[in-house]
């Protein structure tokens, strides 16, 4: 069975170190702070919930990811190597180009600078490194994640097995994982759950969502209403995504509904993060709820 984990925004240390000690008690396999713009730096908050996951059974702790497109590789090593203090054999290092960048009128990194940072932090460990993670859709930043070995590549936003399966294809290296993080909303509501999925899943899938090529037919069709209805500012614009496009960028509904979809990922992806909102009450609530109903039923995620 996949295994799995926890991804959340830096929205405050107060949140991060909430969700940190629910997440303690079960075996995720990792527990990742994305490094979205308006979120606090991953590894400022990652450091300061770090004794609460040390010696857990939480494998990998660590950002997903950080934007190098604004870091210096120095700098991005000087946090790997002052997280890996903290969690000796359980930090993760996860790195992306940072699309949003443009946004505040700065350039994503190259694809250059991105390998070059994976040198530089890899020099800088002199032994062995943590993790590497990249996180990204396009072709060549697949290809690059495959020639450089890195520990595998996340792909945010999704929760489509096929999409996995299309990017081990353009990976062209079986060493390297495939993730699959996206939002989730698990409850025993699951109509209350799947409308507030398909509110959070809006915003990420007006971005993402022309970026998986394995959509068809009636997807495709949902996804243009989506979009048109999304541009024009529509607040209900999520009413147009159907159930089945809605199960490719989201993983919402009952325990038994996220278990089935696990099922699905098997073979094919290595990892999936529950996302952002996580459940319908508060977020320490909802990872309790999944380790519980989720983790545990996995066979602590063995």
């Amino acid at each position: 069975m996949v295994r799995v984990g926890i991804g959340l925004p830096g929205k405050s240390f107060a949140d991060v170190r909430a969700s940190a000690e629910a997440a303690a008690p079960y075996a995720f396999e990792s527990f990742s702070v994305y490094g979205d713009l308006y979120d606090l730096p991953p590894y400022g908050v990652l450091s300061a919930a770090a004794d609460a996951l040390r010696g857990t059974p939480v494998q990998h702790i660590g950002p997903l990811g950080v934007p190098v497109g604004l870091l210096h590789p120095e700098i991005i090593a000087a946090h790997a190597l002052a997280l890996e203090e903290q969690l000796p054999k359980q930090s993760s290092i996860g790195l992306v180009r940072g699309a949003f960048l443009e946004s505040i009128g700065e350039r994503p990194a190259s694809l250059s600078r991105l390998e070059g940072t994976i040198a530089y932090i890899r020099q800088r460990f002199g032994g062995e490194t943590p993790p590497i993670y990249l996180g990204g859709f396009g072709p060549k930043i697949l290809a690059l994640a495959g020639r450089l070995a890195v520990t595998g590549i996340k792909l945010g936003g999704s929760t489509n097995p096929d999409l996995a399966v299309h990017a081990a294809a353009a990976i062209h290296n079986p060493q390297v994982e495939i993730v699959l993080g996206a939002v989730s909303v698990i409850d025993k509501d699951r109509k209350a759950a799947r409308m507030l999925a398909r509110s959070e899943v809006a915003k990420y899938l007006a971005v993402v969502g022309e970026l998986d090529p394995t959509l068809q037919g009636d997807e495709l069709e949902s996804l243009r209403k989506f979009r048109a209805r999304f541009k024009m500012g529509d607040q209900y614009a999520g009413d147009a995504i159907s159930d089945a496009l809605l199960d490719k960028f989201a993983l919402a509904g009952t325990a038994d509904d996220a278990l089935a979809t696990l099922a699905q990922m098997d073979g094919k992806a290595s990892r999936f993060e529950f996302g952002t909102p996580h459940g319908l009450g508060t977020r320490p609530e909802a990872i309790r709820y999944i380790g519980e109903t989720i983790v545990n039923e996995l066979g602590g995620n063995r």
